[in-house]
């Protein structure tokens, strides 16, 4: 069954106008829930967040491991890197950004 424009407004009218009879005018708009945030069931998508967002928390921003092991090379002198490959790599990784 299809409903006119006309037969939708007329619907609203009279929801708006019951609304206006039995709740009263300073109420809260919008969705206002009894439970708390913490309190509210989580989707499995929140959960998935949840989870992510703690592991990340626990990886440190430095990479002690691998930053050490740069250290050694360079010092012994087995880590080398022309400006040119530099600037090769650079170039690729502008690429890759763009395409995403």
């Amino acid at each position: 069954m299809k409903i006119s424009g006309v037969e939708s407004g007329k619907a609203a009218v009279s929801v708006g106008a019951a609304e206006a009879k039995i709740l009263p005018a300073d109420r809260p708009r919008g969705r206002v829930s009894a439970r708390t945030d913490k309190a509210r069931q989580l989707s499995p998508l929140e959960q998935g967040m949840e989870v992510a967002e703690a592991t990340l928390a626990e990886i440190p921003d430095v990479r002690e491991d691998i930053v050490r092991d740069l250290k050694q090379r360079i010092e012994k002198g087995e880590y080398k890197v022309s400006g040119e490959e530099i600037a090769e790599m650079m170039l690729r990784r502008r690429a890759a950004d763009s395409i995403r």
